[in-house]
């Protein structure tokens, strides 16, 4: 009885961070044909302020290192002086803890780089926070399944 509650719990659990993530994901996501020539993996997201960020890989995603590319737009101008964050997780279920990866992206040559570990297959969603010149802080939300 015990395992069956257990096993509905998580269910739910899954299925609540499901909807939560379609109901507040803004972002257009381009996959298959739609993604740019070269690029595996690629998420096109707006703030409320009209601020553009796009997030891609040049390979999929796997276990362990992944390095992740981001342009970010502000009136189709790179922003090229902001501070970039970025959080992966995947929630807690049954029998697995919930896990974490955090990291600062770094501009190099016209983009903003990081390299993110992931530690196993699954649906992982992220927060990429940037504060811009003018001290605010903006945040876009998306998710990679691999």
């Amino acid at each position: 009885m015990k395992q069956i509650k257990l096993a509905l719990l998580g269910l739910s659990l899954v299925a609540s961070t499901a909807v939560f993530a379609a109901e507040h994901d803004h972002s257009k996501m381009n996959h298959g044909t739609s993604v740019p020539s070269g690029l595996a993996y690629y998420n096109e997201m707006s703030t409320k302020d009209e601020f553009k960020v796009i997030l891609s890989t040049q390979k999929p995603f796997v276990n362990g290192s992944n390095e992740v590319e981001i342009v970010i737009l502000n009136a189709e101008k790179k922003v090229d002086n902001a501070d970039v964050k970025l959080k992966f997780f995947m929630p807690e279920m049954p029998g697995m803890a919930a896990m974490e990866y955090e990291t600062e992206a770094k501009f190099i040559n016209g983009k903003y780089k990081a390299d993110v570990n992931l530690s196993m297959n699954g649906t992982w969603q992220y927060q990429l926070k940037f504060r811009t010149e003018d001290k605010k802080v903006r945040t876009v939300k998306g998710s990679v399944n691999y």
